[in-house]
């Protein structure tokens, strides 16, 4: 998700830079799109537990360097390599800063694909091995 950026007097919607629409000059600029992204960001910390490992539920999630910045690395969870796990020292912003255990490094993830609510059983890549996440929309990933 990127960080939106209502510009009031250009009417714009800029997106990382990047100018997302364009409504016009002098227009007025509707106050719900910003306060739909402050309500989404707020609940994708919610899900977040900092201070304990977190499971990055998506098939793949993206360390990085700054919230938004270069990619370090990918985590992969998946039945050959199983759950790969983030211990997560702070959230902001919808960004989780901590340690990816598959990489053996420190940086950024997004929020919103960490979660405390999973499970696995066996060991990966051998035969009875399943594992299952769930976010905290309720959309899950999982084999098994």
């Amino acid at each position: 998700m990127g960080v939106l950026l209502m510009v009031k007097s250009f009417g714009a919607v800029v997106v990382l830079g990047g100018v997302f629409a364009l409504a016009g000059c002098g227009g007025a600029v509707d106050a719900a799109p910003e306060q739909e992204l402050n309500a989404q960001l707020a609940s994708t910390e919610q899900q977040v537990t900092n201070g304990v490992t977190n499971a990055a539920c998506a098939q793949s999630l993206t360390l990085r360097s700054s919230p938004g910045g270069a990619t370090i690395g990918t985590m992969y969870t998946n039945w050959n390599v199983g759950v790969s796990k983030f211990y997560v020292q702070s959230s902001s912003g919808g960004w989780s800063y901590g340690y990816s255990y598959s990489l053996g490094l420190w940086g950024y993830a997004m929020s919103y694909y960490l979660t405390t609510n999973y499970y696995e059983r066996g060991t990966p890549g051998q035969s009875g091995y399943s594992f299952a996440c769930t976010r905290s929309d309720s959309s899950g990933f999982g084999e098994g």
